[in-house]
């Protein structure tokens, strides 16, 4: 059987890009996210008054959509009477939270083609983190004047949220995410009402990060 020879270089280049576009392997690279924002507490006291949050994250790749890692969060809250249905108790607190938790981040990936730039700068994502939560719960004299008993200082914490990034160059992204945040105790403040509370204690976090992606040569 003859051959022509064009078809034979057609056919090699084609079994030369199957071979490489086969040999591809995903690229595994570790992160660090590190930022600042505000939280809005929504406690027995108060609701909805603005804190400051700082949060980090060491993360890792699993596979082109997850990523894992450890996160650790520092959340100062505050909240008061005035301005609400309960302002003649005059109660008011600051509380400084801190967590430590497992997080588990899921990348949505738009479809290569066709080819658009904006698929390479956007990044949108969800996550997940459970740990513990640390708190300090820092009451005024009103408050502190209630006595609402012995109660554990730390509590299982668990946070679920979206966030969308941006990529600035090849190794450095903008992040923004908003979440919940939840803890099985409702005495985040020191304080609970338990005439009217239904659910335990639980704060919004909205935060800007930087994502650096380590290089390889670290690794």
């Amino acid at each position: 059987m003859r051959i022509n020879l064009n078809t034979l270089s057609i056919l090699l280049v084609l079994s030369v890009c199957i071979c490489v576009d086969g040999q591809r392997r995903f690229s595994r690279r570790a992160y660090i996210e590190a930022g600042t924002g505000v939280n809005l507490s929504y406690f027995d006291v108060g609701g909805g008054s603005p804190g400051v949050s700082f949060k980090g994250s060491a993360l890792y790749d699993l596979s082109p959509n997850w990523r894992l890692g450890a996160s650790i969060g520092v959340h100062r809250a505050r909240g008061t009477d005035e301005g609400t249905p309960e302002a003649a108790r005059g109660y008011e607190f600051r509380s400084n939270l801190n967590e430590i938790s497992a997080k588990a981040v899921y990348l949505f990936r738009f479809k290569p083609y066709p080819i658009r730039k904006w698929k390479l700068k956007l990044e949108p994502r969800a996550f997940v983190s459970l740990g513990i939560l640390q708190f300090q719960p820092k009451p005024n004299d009103m408050l502190a004047t209630q006595g609402n008993g012995d109660y554990l200082p730390v509590a299982p914490f668990m946070t679920g949220g979206i966030g969308l990034a941006y990529h600035l160059d090849q190794d450095l992204s903008i992040l923004f995410e908003s979440c919940g945040n939840g803890s099985t105790s409702d005495y985040l403040e020191g304080f609970t009402d338990q005439s009217e509370s239904m659910v335990p204690d639980l704060f919004l976090t909205f935060l800007v990060k930087f994502i650096y992606k380590i290089p390889k040569v670290w690794q």
